[in-house]
């Protein structure tokens, strides 16, 4: 229970004093205590409504009846220095102050930490936007391929021809696209592909195509996509046109040196009832360091799995060709060791109080995820500040096999 929520519920409580005074005062005095008695009752029987007898998940009505409850208790303590009782208003006058400046506090700290999630958004927009044109590897495995059949597909880099809401499009060789907004700063967000990627529209054979393209969070957009004059392509989205010019991608033409090497990620399924146990983990070595990040959750068996949360296990501690991490996730301790052992690598998973259980992960996983995937090889400083930032409120998302 966050110290905000027991502020609130002291507001809940606090008109219970203010009911002795109520029956001794008279007139106007009675009639003020008496209103803020009757919204306090009201608003503590509200709560316990609101607590057993509905379900919401977001409290946004607190942040009204909270500063409303301070304001009644506020007056009640002048009503009180009034009518001369002087001790009562003084201890109702110094709760009032100290919940109203614990609040004031927190309300500072929650301000704070919704400045900070706001730059490690924008800083997150910027790293993905930069990843997938840091070099031609990376360019290629996050966009790619693009050796396709020759123009079936407009494939390609392509950058808006005047103002737009758009800023680019990327289409691959198996018509797979990407279509990038301004979103942060510099930065640049994408719809990316959805459903069966770019589909023949119209009646000219390779010259209109249809694609429903899916944004981070919201519902898919749906674009039509045709070869203009001058080797140009039109987008329509929205009922809204942009012209798009094909140029080469902004590949960074010096990478920096790599000391990573990206292993990939391998994956266990093994059944339990209606669940899939999934064990998950994406490798990267430098040298004899080990790095890794993993998922191990029991999830529905043939369902879409959308709020998984990957848990970032660092670097292991090296013994012959195994690695092991550990870990704490809700109060439990974990342990992962990971073998580098020719053909598959073997995964020795420990939870506190339980025997431990051993996988031999496939390359063949469940959950593909370029917040991940796609960490920096350039150093291991680099590799921290990715997941520093990527891994703040983020869930993997991926289709759980049948069992």
């Amino acid at each position: 229970m966050t110290a905000a929520f027991l502020l609130y519920y002291a507001l809940l409580v606090l008109w219970l004093p203010l009911i002795w005074p109520m029956l001794r005062l008279r007139r106007g005095a009675r009639l003020v205590l008496a209103a803020v008695v009757a919204a306090g009752l009201a608003a503590a029987l509200y709560e316990i409504w609101m607590t057993f007898g509905t379900a919401a998940e977001i409290r946004f009505d607190i942040l009204l009846i909270g500063p409303a409850l301070l304001g009644l208790y506020a007056l009640a303590t002048i009503v009180l220095f009034a009518a001369s009782w002087r001790r009562t208003a003084a201890g109702l006058g110094f709760v009032v102050l100290l919940i109203g400046g614990s609040a004031a506090y927190e309300w500072v700290l929650l301000d704070r930490e919704s400045q900070r999630l706001t730059e490690v958004y924008h800083a997150r927009n910027a790293l993905l936007f930069e990843a997938g044109f840091r070099d031609s590897e990376t360019y290629e495995r996050r966009f790619g391929p693009f050796a396709g059949t020759a123009g079936k597909y407009p494939s390609g880099h392509w950058l808006a021809d005047g103002p737009s809401r758009f800023s680019r499009l990327i289409v691959n060789g198996e018509g797979r696209a990407w279509l990038f907004f301004p979103c942060s700063g510099e930065a640049e967000c994408a719809y990316g592909p959805a459903g069966t990627g770019l589909q023949p529209a119209g009646a000219g054979t390779g010259a209109q195509w249809r694609a429903s393209l899916a944004p981070g969070a919201g519902m898919p957009l749906e674009v039509t996509i045709a070869r203009a004059e001058g080797g140009r392509l039109t987008l329509r989205a929205n009922d809204r046109s942009t012209v798009f010019a094909k140029v080469p991608p902004p590949i960074d033409p010096a990478p920096a040196a790599r000391s990573l090497v990206y292993l990939g990620p391998f994956a266990q399924v093994a059944c339990q009832g209606p669940y899939a146990k999934v064990r998950q983990v994406w490798l990267w070595r430098e040298g004899g360091r080990l790095y890794a990040v993993g998922i191990f959750a029991p999830l529905v068996a043939g369902r879409h799995a959308g709020f998984v949360q990957p848990v970032l296990l660092g670097e292991g501690a090296r013994k012959g060709e195994a690695w092991t991490f550990d870990w704490e996730r809700n109060g439990r301790s974990w342990t992962a060791t990971i073998a580098l052992s020719r053909p598959k690598p073997v995964l020795t998973l420990t939870r506190a109080g339980q025997a431990p259980e051993h996988a031999a992960l496939e390359a063949a996983p469940v959950f593909r995820d370029e917040a991940i995937e796609f960490a920096p090889l350039t150093a291991k400083a680099d590799w921290d500040h990715w997941f520093e930032i990527m891994l703040v409120g983020h869930f993997s998302a991926g289709d759980i096999p049948a069992c």
